[in-house]
């Protein structure tokens, strides 16, 4: 679904539903005589003649003009044909499930024009911004409520308002709870993450082409090169693809950062990119060099990411003199996770 509709369905008039059933129990009282005349030996001829009558009352009503346009009419006839009294069964069934939950049901056009409005800006994207912020790399706003609390304690409009407000302003750091979406009880739910889920993919997969298309016109524009790597890079950390789709991004992202930096080697950004990328592909050797020049540089949040990558080659000793290193200087604006292990390392380097 990545249009809007052009028009909405007429409303069915309860009069006509009334009708439905109405020719539905007639059928299922005809048929049922047939299947119990059947029982009782009655002659073949006679059941077959008086199945094709049941049909052609039903088809003389449901082919009608006024009900050619109608879903259940055609049912009923159809499945009278086919199975018997067992058909209109089944369709008063199907009506009356339809009746039980169509009241909690929302109307397609509302849930569409819900998922994908008008694009335009208004005041609250800052507010959705800040809820789905603590999935980010930055502290959250404390008095805001991130996605994943909406999810898991809203009520259902709460939870479908966070899911459409995701799909207009999709952020690769609101990509765990929409996967946590598709979990969700409710089936509303989880039909409006998987569409959300698929306009995203199609998004990205239409500014891949067009980026590549950029790439291949001006191979020697850094900037093009640039927007194509960063492309990918938030394709692959968005976590939405499978794991071979997700690990082609991060090798095209790696690549496009280093084509990049052979161009501009002082871009300390970049490099933090392309270093930050390699960690998360656990090639630590890689990522190492890279974290050191940014640290010497004094480039902020290298210092963290290099403990973590010493961390993970089992470096011990070498994390807690890079913890004493810099223990002078101030962490701030450091999630409470982070902040935490940094002081662990700090309090075993002042008992060492």
């Amino acid at each position: 679904m990545t249009g809007r509709l052009d028009s909405a369905p007429a409303p069915r008039s309860p009069g006509g539903d009334l009708y439905t059933m109405a020719v539905a129990g007639l059928a299922l009282l005809a048929e049922g005589a047939l299947l119990l005349g059947a029982t009782r030996g009655a002659a073949l001829v006679s059941l077959m003649a008086g199945h094709g009558a049941v049909l052609a009352a039903v088809g003389a009503w449901a082919f009608s003009p006024a009900r050619r346009r109608a879903r259940y009419p055609l049912l009923l006839w159809i499945a009278t044909a086919s199975f018997g009294p067992f058909g209109p069964a089944g369709v008063l069934l199907a009506r009356a499930l339809e009746w039980r939950y169509a009241r909690q049901a929302t109307d397609g056009e509302e849930w569409h024009a819900m998922l994908f409005p008008p694009t335009h800006v208004d005041e609250n994207a800052e507010l959705w911004r800040r809820i789905g912020q603590r999935a980010s790399d930055r502290p959250a706003e404390q008095h805001v409520t991130p996605f994943l609390d909406v999810l898991s304690f809203g009520s259902i409009p709460q939870r479908q308002s966070v899911v459409a407000i995701i799909a207009q302003q999709f952020h690769p750091a609101f990509a765990p709870a929409l996967r946590a979406a598709l979990c969700d009880q409710h089936n509303v739910i989880r039909v409006q993450a998987a569409t959300a889920i698929a306009k995203i993919e199609n998004e990205f997969l239409e500014r891949s082409i067009r980026l590549e298309k950029s790439t291949r016109e001006a191979p020697d524009d850094p900037a093009a090169v640039l927007a194509l790597a960063t492309h990918c890079d938030d394709q692959a950390f968005a976590g939405l693809l499978d794991a071979t789709r997700e690990e082609e991004c991060r090798v095209k992202a790696a690549a496009g950062y280093g084509r990049f930096l052979e161009s501009r080697p002082a871009d300390d950004t970049v490099r933090f990119r392309l270093a930050r990328l390699q960690q998360r592909r656990r090639l630590w050797h890689e990522a190492e060099p890279l974290f050191r020049q940014l640290v010497a540089a004094g480039h902020p949040g290298a210092y963290h990411w290099l403990m973590e990558n010493l961390f993970a080659q089992g470096r011990y000793g070498e994390v807690r003199a890079l913890v004493a290193a810099h223990s002078a200087a101030p962490d701030t604006d450091l999630l409470p996770e982070v902040a935490a292990t940094v002081e662990l390392w700090k309090g075993r380097e002042a008992a060492a």
